[in-house]
């Protein structure tokens, strides 16, 4: 049987008169080379946007624009006693490299008194006002299962694969180091599913709010010490937004750190006439606002026939940190895993969730509002972050490991 083995870089660190020598971990899955988000060296990169047929694009890169995820790595990589729960369109659970890292509630594993299997008996086990929540739950159907075929939130008939969770799932928790496909910030992490209805379909689903409020409070009672939200909701009922932002509160009362994007309209928030899209422009010190920068360190635009039609936005009373969103990680095409170029704030989100756990797994005692002050404070700074995001700068994940740790 052939061995594997994780090559080590080794980096010279100094703190004051202290130097420190921290051991990086390179990962041994085969399409790491593409993780340009997490090792950027500068120059073109070239990357085969998808794993299943000839996609090549290139693109222009600054070095040290990246996560600095090996040399945190060397401290840790993860631990399964770190639940970050995630709030999208549903999941394809069973993609070989996202599989090992998917939440089981230890109140319906195992068997029961009667001998029947907790995860199917039909008995609500722990007592959590949930029947056979395994995995997490399906807020749209209200059953169990949160799988990747789902309704678009207005007409239950038209049932398709939807795979917006896809990427964020692999960011976040893809299983590193197995030789297989890509490495996510976690090798080792537990998370859990909560389907909130179709992200991102034409129309308004008026129901996606009062699920997100049930799923947010079932992640806050359930253990989740992060909460990954990469969506919006276009209710803004006053009566709903209030429910909205109790559960935001209910959530902080738990210690639990939520993270959404910025969007994608390159609207400067600051201007209230463009926050318009709940919940981005609430304010909270469990709430983390991500935006989305390219692999110069700029904010990212998208081009389409020569002209800007959209990209991060931005304002530094609204928007607190930046991170690359252009990830490879996992997708499926047709029922099978395979892996993708991702990109948009939704996919910049999960990599400060990713890293608020990797800080959890070496300090669980952190607060949710130490993580945001701390994920905020270890930023890499970048000048064209200046004047538009908060914290000025981009996640570094060795840097807020150090933070967490108290270095």
């Amino acid at each position: 049987m052939a061995r594997h083995f994780s090559a080590v870089v080794v980096f010279l660190v100094s703190f004051g008169s202290l130097s420190l020598l921290a051991q990086g971990k390179i990962p041994n899955d085969p399409y790491y080379k593409y993780q340009f988000s997490f090792h950027n060296p500068g120059g073109k990169l070239r990357i085969n946007t998808h794993s299943y047929g000839p996609s090549i694009e290139e693109f222009d890169a600054e070095t040290g624009i990246d996560l600095n995820i090996e040399k945190a790595w060397g401290i840790t990589t993860g631990s399964k006693t770190v639940v970050v729960a995630l709030l999208d369109d549903g999941f394809c659970y069973n993609h070989p490299d996202v599989k090992d890292n998917i939440w089981h509630n230890p109140g319906e594993t195992g068997t029961d008194s009667n001998g029947f299997a907790k995860e199917t008996n039909e008995i609500d086990d722990d007592h959590n006002g949930y029947i056979d929540d395994v995995v997490g739950w399906n807020f749209v159907f209200d059953n169990p299962d949160p799988d990747c075929h789902v309704f678009d939130g207005r007409n239950r008939d038209r049932i398709a694969t939807y795979t917006h969770s896809m990427p964020a799932m692999g960011i976040i928790g893809a299983k590193g180091n197995n030789g297989i496909g890509v490495a996510g910030i976690n090798w080792e992490v537990s998370m859990m599913l909560l389907q909130i209805g179709a992200q991102g379909q034409t129309g308004i689903d008026l129901a996606r709010l009062d699920r997100v409020v049930k799923a947010i409070h079932y992640a806050a009672d359930n253990g989740a010490r992060v909460i990954n939200w990469s969506g919006f909701v276009e209710d803004t009922r006053p009566e709903k937004l209030a429910a909205l932002r109790a559960a935001f509160e209910y959530a902080a009362a738990k210690n639990a750190l939520i993270v959404i994007p910025a969007g994608n309209r390159f609207l400067n928030l600051d201007d209230e006439t463009n926050c318009t899209q709940p919940p981005q422009c609430f304010d909270g010190d469990n709430l983390v606002k991500v935006g989305e920068i390219d692999f110069q360190g700029n904010l990212y635009r998208v081009p389409r026939n020569s002209k800007w039609v959209g990209g991060s936005n931005y304002g530094p009373k609204h928007v607190d940190i930046a991170a690359l969103a252009m990830n490879y990680a996992t997708d499926v095409k047709d029922g099978v895993g395979v892996y993708r170029l991702a990109g948009g704030t939704s996919n910049a989100a999960p990599v400060v969730s990713g890293v608020a756990a990797l800080m959890l797994s070496v300090n669980p005692k952190l607060t949710a509002a130490q993580l945001k002050t701390l994920l905020m404070q270890s930023v890499t700074k970048l000048p064209a972050l200046r004047g538009k995001i908060a914290s000025e700068g981009m996640v570094n994940a060795y840097q807020a490991v150090l933070a967490a740790q108290g270095r």
